[in-house]
């Protein structure tokens, strides 16, 4: 990876949708992010969106199934929910807890070759910024058969797990951990994960005095945030580099294969990239990139010289 990664001409899309954590492109070109106005927004044009559904909450991640069906990881609701495009109809696959484990802060949502839904929990307290805090390790990954019928913890004790994605081969389940800014993979063996290991370098800089039960108060400094970084979206480029977003630096970094990490966008003030979630990439050549955000009513859309890697069911 060098210096022919770029990404230019970010400008804003969908002005009008609330919240958008989550942006994904469907197979057949339309562009979609989480909305919490609704459950699922479609993005039209600069200043058009199409909203579906009604979630409550707040919907977090979202995917697509193999029957054209959104699946909505609802974070604070703690419900993974099922949205029929057609008829806006919601249904609950799962809520409320897992083996006595509260899904409270279910988090992302993620469909793989077979249809299985692998999905995270960041934390098990009630209260998010004490676990953010503290460094608590207590968040878990689960799998959802693809019949819906069943559903397994695979992976306990991770460090607030966020946005998740595949590998090309499907070999890993590559995890961004939150707090310790970083990315961890697990091996897929079958309907369960191996022990994990992690994916390149650390992406913020949290100090070791800045964790016990009153550091929460450190995020009120933007300067304090942005060192930390706190990593949070990603996703892969045809060419195996994993992007990375840091929510609170307003940055986003590229991981090659090999461990080493390139910054792509920057914008330490929030002028344009404002806390950045989630990319994808989408359009005729897969090089229109889209960034979702958790502070902005708006996604960026702009080019990127490095096509991205199509979502599981659309390869």
């Amino acid at each position: 990876m060098g210096e022919t990664l770029a990404v230019t001409g970010l400008h804003p899309v969908g002005r009008g949708v609330e919240r958008p954590e989550h942006v994904m492109v469907a197979g057949d070109g339309r562009v979609f992010a989480s909305d919490k106005a609704s459950a699922v927004a479609e993005l039209i044009d600069e200043h058009t969106v199409r909203h579906i559904g009604q979630a409550g909450g707040e919907p977090n991640g979202i995917a697509l199934d193999r029957n054209g069906h959104f699946l909505i990881a609802n974070f604070g609701l703690g419900v993974l929910q099922d949205l029929d495009p057609q008829t806006g109809a919601i249904t609950a696959i799962l809520s409320e807890q897992l083996d006595g484990r509260p899904l409270r802060w279910l988090n992302f949502v993620l469909v793989d070759s077979i249809g299985a839904l692998w999905c995270s929990v960041s934390t098990m307290t009630d209260d998010l910024l004490d676990t953010i805090a503290r460094g608590t390790p207590d968040g878990f990954i689960f799998r959802v058969a693809a019949d819906r019928q069943s559903a397994q913890v695979v992976a306990e004790k991770v460090n607030f797990p966020n946005c998740m994605a595949l590998d090309r081969n499907e070999d890993y389940l590559y995890v961004v951990r939150t707090v310790p800014a970083d990315v961890v993979r697990f091996p897929i063996e079958g309907e369960t994960l191996g022990p994990p290991e992690r994916f390149g370098p650390a992406l913020g800089g949290r100090r070791p005095d800045e964790f016990g039960s009153d550091c929460g108060r450190f995020l009120a400094d933007p300067q304090v945030g942005r060192r930390w970084g706190m990593a949070d979206g990603c996703a892969f480029d045809a060419e195996g580099n994993l992007w990375v977003t840091l929510v609170l630096a307003n940055k986003i970094v590229a991981i090659s294969p090999g461990g080493r990490v390139t910054t792509m966008l920057g914008d330490p003030d929030g002028a344009l990239l404002n806390g950045p979630t989630s990319i994808a990439w989408g359009g005729h050549d897969m090089r229109d990139i889209y960034i979702g955000s958790i502070t902005t009513p708006y996604v960026l859309k702009g080019r990127s010289s490095v096509p991205g890697l199509p979502l599981i069911h659309q390869r």
